[in-house]
């Protein structure tokens, strides 16, 4: 994975410890993971106290514009209303929005309508009626420091189906969590093709029933 570092030396995070009192744990339970044919991050994408320090930063224009949607969202609004809120709150805070103008991308966010799977265009022309869900997948820049979180909308009398997928979604959002404890973790962007690494006592029964919603949605919306 890396040079090896002997127990005794100073860690090579620079906090000055002994290697065996700093990150030696965390090195085994990473190449453990790593042995398993897993990808593992390098030492130098690990961020410092201070950096993360900016990303929670950053982090916190991404929630408020997000809080912000969630104020004004509503059945009648266009997508691209949504768009300038995310402009209009992330630029008064001293922020840049991500997505706008990455690759040619012409807007500051990516909203996704009912069976869109992501990336979907805020365009001025679709409007959201009753029974629509819709995420809203918002980045951030502060200071050459990413963030980057969405939520999903429930817009107006939604099927059950749809309300299910949504909840199961959120569920399985919920427990994907980096514990502290040495659990193993299992990568399921190898496994199951989707992002995030989970505890295996908490991923394998939610995975089930995220999936079985989605091919419950799926089935109902092909019998309509």
């Amino acid at each position: 994975m890396e040079e090896k570092i002997g127990r005794n030396d100073p860690c090579w995070c620079g906090s000055g410890k002994k290697y065996k009192k700093c990150h030696y744990d965390f090195d085994q339970m990473i190449s453990k993971i790593e042995a398993e044919g897993h990808i593992v991050p390098r030492h130098d994408m690990l961020k410092t106290p201070d950096e993360v320090e900016m990303i929670k930063k950053s982090a916190e224009i991404n929630v408020a514009v997000l809080d912000e949607i969630t104020e004004k969202i509503h059945e009648g609004m266009r997508l691209s209303e949504i768009d300038d809120i995310v402009n209009k709150v992330t630029e008064k805070m001293g922020g840049i929005p991500a997505p706008l103008n990455y690759e040619g991308f012409p807007y500051s966010v990516c909203t996704s309508v009912n069976d869109q799977v992501c990336h979907g265009f805020p365009r001025e022309d679709t409007v959201l009626k009753s029974g629509d869900i819709i995420n809203c997948d918002c980045s951030t820049i502060l200071n050459g420091y990413y963030s980057d979180s969405s939520r999903m909308y429930c817009i107006g009398d939604v099927s059950p189906e749809k309300r299910k997928l949504v909840e199961e979604a959120e569920a399985l959002q919920d427990s994907t969590e980096w514990r502290k404890t040495g659990d193993r973790l299992i990568n399921l962007q190898k496994q199951w093709k989707t992002i995030g690494a989970v505890p295996r006592k908490y991923s394998e029964q939610l995975w089930q029933r995220f999936t079985a919603a989605c091919d419950h949605f799926f089935e109902a919306k092909n019998a309509a």
